[in-house]
């Protein structure tokens, strides 16, 4: 046996699945739909994990749902914003606790204005919400702040590669990702403070894959490498120069980054060396005038829009259908709820296929950084290793 799922179940659980409402959040059936989304993840994380086909994502597509992966974040997201505090009124004192985490996607397509929406607003949150530690007193009341705020923690570090994908997918989506990523969210500064304030970094330990991992202080975390190279990306971009003016701020802010580009990064991250120069050239040349933006139609976040239209601003009559589900403190239905919760996180199954949630270096072993672009298959964590992989399988990449 080596999957969680047949390709039988994979094609019925992604044939039926449908977008949910917000009504809905924490019933049976959402319980049984939220264990369908994890089984799937699961199996996904095994195929990745060993090199296999990515049959669930070649399925995903092939049955056009994607969006509905999009659809489901966005709505957890509204809920924890809208429906979440009006619970917390209703009932701010919690006897009985079942916490929901939503489903991590990564999709583009027609839904990409959403994901980026979405991600970049989880994003920003890393900038004032921190992992905390659970403590031995905590009330039911503080632990599910804690709860709530560690999963924005962990999903904002998730969405810093969903951003990275976006990025380096621009010119097949729509040009209004560009302007977006460029101007009304300011990709660039934004990851130049989270470079700043590093809120995966604490106590010498990194946060990655969902776990605090001891750290040496020198090997580039996870996250921090997905930021640098999303900043290589749409800093050397060819549509940098038209999107994005660099106006003085601009230019003390990105000059800023020169102050980390290290050896010790640029040794591991052999394709910022590009992002450098570029930084160098600017310091010495005069920034010529922008040319002027293109006329955009912008696209509307459709799904966020349509999720909001659904619940008509009534987020109080939601809380009071939901508190009954949410804080049901029977022992039969807690029972029945944590058992479907604990089937559809089993850590323990993933760790029988061996799924560590990140790839090793083909050379070396370590946690790896990325994917080789010759191959795409084996990954590698620095320039040496990347160097000794190509010329060990040098006919297996031009194969490839």
């Amino acid at each position: 046996m080596d999957s969680i799922l047949l390709p039988t179940e994979i094609e019925f659980y992604i044939d039926t699945m449908k977008p949910q409402e917000m009504r809905n959040l924490g019933s049976r059936q959402w319980l049984e739909w939220h264990q369908r989304l994890q089984k799937l993840n699961q199996e996904a994380l095994i195929e990745a994990s060993a090199m296999k086909e990515e049959y669930v994502k070649e399925i995903l597509i092939s049955f056009g749902k994607v969006n509905i992966l999009i659809h489901e974040a966005i709505l957890i997201n509204i809920w924890k914003h809208k429906v979440l505090p009006q619970l917390m009124k209703l009932e701010p004192y919690p006897e009985k606790l079942v916490s929901f985490h939503p489903s991590s996607c990564e999709a583009m397509e027609d839904a990409a204005l959403d994901l980026l929406d979405y991600s970049t607003g989880m994003v920003s949150q890393l900038l004032s919400v921190k992992y905390q530690e659970m403590t031995s007193k905590e009330s039911a009341t503080q632990e599910l702040v804690r709860q709530k705020d560690n999963l924005i923690f962990d999903i904002g570090i998730k969405s810093l590669s969903i951003i990275r994908y976006i990025a380096e997918s621009m010119e097949r989506l729509p040009l209004s990702i560009c302007s977006n990523i460029y101007g009304q969210y300011d990709i660039p500064i934004l990851l130049i403070e989270l470079l700043r304030s590093k809120p995966w970094v604490k106590n010498d330990q990194q946060y990655a894959f969902g776990k605090w991992k001891d750290w040496d202080g020198e090997v580039v975390c996870h996250p921090e490498a997905q930021i640098w190279l999303t900043l290589r990306f749409i800093l050397l971009d060819q549509a940098c120069p038209q999107y994005y003016p660099i106006t003085d701020n601009k230019r003390i802010q990105l000059l800023s980054l020169l102050s980390f580009l290290t050896p010790i990064i640029l040794d591991q991250l052999s394709p910022l060396i590009e992002l450098k120069q570029w930084l160098s050239q600017m310091t010495v040349m005069q920034q010529p005038s922008a040319p002027p933006r293109p006329i955009l139609l912008e696209n509307c976040l459709v799904i966020k829009e349509n999720i909001l239209s659904q619940a008509g601003g009534k987020w109080k009559e939601i809380a009071k259908e939901q508190i009954a589900v949410i804080f049901n403190g029977r022992k039969d239905y807690l029972v029945e709820t944590a058992k479907i919760l604990n089937e559809a996180y089993n850590t323990d199954l993933l760790e029988k296929f061996d799924v560590k949630g990140s790839v090793s270096c083909a050379r070396c072993g370590k946690d790896s950084i990325q994917r080789c672009s010759r191959c795409k298959k084996a990954w590698y964590c620095s320039r040496k290793c990347q160097v000794m992989h190509w010329q060990q399988h040098k006919e297996i990449c031009i194969q490839a």
